[in-house]
């Protein structure tokens, strides 16, 4: 099965060919990513026999060659890639080559669905670098396979949601995923949006299906604030525009605020040490306007950040019983249930178990999901915390 699967997920790439690399230094460093990672090559192909447990998918613009300045970008972040030093001798990463993307978004959608549901068929963990954040699309489908109460991030500047007539453009992708795929989905937490890219209406229309929004500000003021969101997600769309201008010139639509390159580190590391994200997506790069190829580098970064997480994953909840954990129960005078945390005596996280209202009719009786020590705090000063209160709406 396994062999088979490989290979059908190989025909939808161009293998690489020795002419297609600028920089070739990684070769004589056999510390480096490319010198131990997995690379489809047109003269020595991939083959079952070749262990990984990470694959790298690079996605051209739908509709045009993968020739010319097109190339060059992927090829760009590639060998920057290949140049930064291994994370561990136990980290396979593969390379499959350059996807053949279709002529148009909705075939190009379709080919990389195929290639993330055989590589998560595989236990294969995905990360997407593309042009265009719809390609999360793609990866909801095939996640919806294999998982129902999907959990999305969307790490961007903007919060990609139409609330008017116009859904169609690949802009608006979180319309297509609420719209077709609300069955499959838990949740989305909009993470560092910045206020004035943002209409009050789409900040409303996700309280209506109680999703959550953190704006860049709350954010910033103190990372952790997202890592609990992020080790819930399944799948993590990340847009370089959530990146300030100074830091990451090479993007769609820049802005001169935003994280700075280390927070965005920081932000993929929480993606990999995740348990439960199998896909990565780095998306709204346009390397025309790169500086010095500096965004491409940052890129490399961001991705070497979540391979470091990835090998540092702690196999906790939901993998695991949350016997290892401590069990907190905080009273709280306007409700009638207690708040139940757990925090882990392996890593020191928190997770907080949502239960239903005694003799409830519904048939969720509670959920657990992650928090922060911050709330377990909220708690015992007698306060609501908001993660409590937006989960309980949605169990109810």
């Amino acid at each position: 099965m396994v062999k088979r699967k490989l290979d059908e997920a190989l025909i939808y790439f161009n293998p690489l060919n020795q002419s297609d690399f600028q920089d070739v230094s990684y070769r004589n460093d056999p510390a480096s990513i490319g010198a131990n990672a997995v690379i489809n090559m047109a003269v020595k192909p991939i083959t079952a026999a070749d262990k990984f447990e990470l694959v790298v998918v690079f996605v051209p613009r739908w509709g045009c060659s993968t020739s010319g300045q097109e190339t060059i970008h992927i090829q760009s972040i590639r060998e920057e890639i290949y140049q930064l030093k291994k994370v561990s001798s136990n980290l396979r990463i593969a390379d499959f080559g350059n996807l053949k993307t279709g002529k148009t978004q909705e075939e190009t959608l379709f080919i990389v669905q195929e290639v993330c549901t055989l590589l998560f068929h595989l236990n294969i963990n995905v990360i997407i670098f593309g042009e265009s954040q719809s390609l999360t699309i793609a990866a909801m489908r095939s996640l919806k396979e294999f998982e129902n109460n999907i959990n999305i991030a969307h790490i961007d500047s903007r919060i990609d949601l139409s609330v008017d007539n116009d859904i169609s453009s690949p802009e608006f992708y979180l319309n297509d995923i609420i719209e077709k795929e609300l069955s499959h989905l838990y949740n989305i937490s909009c993470i560092g949006y910045q206020s004035y890219f943002v209409d009050q209406k789409q900040l409303n229309r996700l309280s209506e299906l109680y999703f959550e929004n953190y704006r860049l500000g709350l954010v910033r003021e103190n990372l952790e604030t997202a890592e609990p969101l992020l080790r819930d997600a399944d799948l993590i769309s990340f847009d370089m525009s959530a990146i300030k201008t100074a830091d990451a010139p090479g993007v769609q639509k820049s802005s001169p605020n935003g994280f700075f390159s280390d927070e965005a580190c920081r932000l993929t590391r929480y993606a990999g040490i995740s348990d439960r994200v199998k896909c990565l997506g780095i998306y709204g790069f346009n390397l025309d306007c790169d500086n010095n190829s500096q965004t491409s580098r940052l890129m490399a970064q961001m991705v070497w950040y979540y391979f470091e997480g990835f090998i540092n994953r702690k196999h906790e909840y939901p993998s695991s019983s949350l016997d290892d954990c401590i069990k907190y129960v905080v009273e709280i005078d306007e409700i009638e249930i207690p708040i139940v945390f757990y925090k882990s005596n392996k890593t020191q996280r928190w997770w907080l178990e949502i239960c239903n209202l005694p003799h409830s009719d519904e048939k969720k009786e509670s959920i657990v999901v992650s928090c922060t020590e911050t709330d377990y705090f909220r708690a015992c000063n007698n306060e609501i915390p908001d993660k409590w209160w937006i989960n309980f709406k949605k169990i109810r």
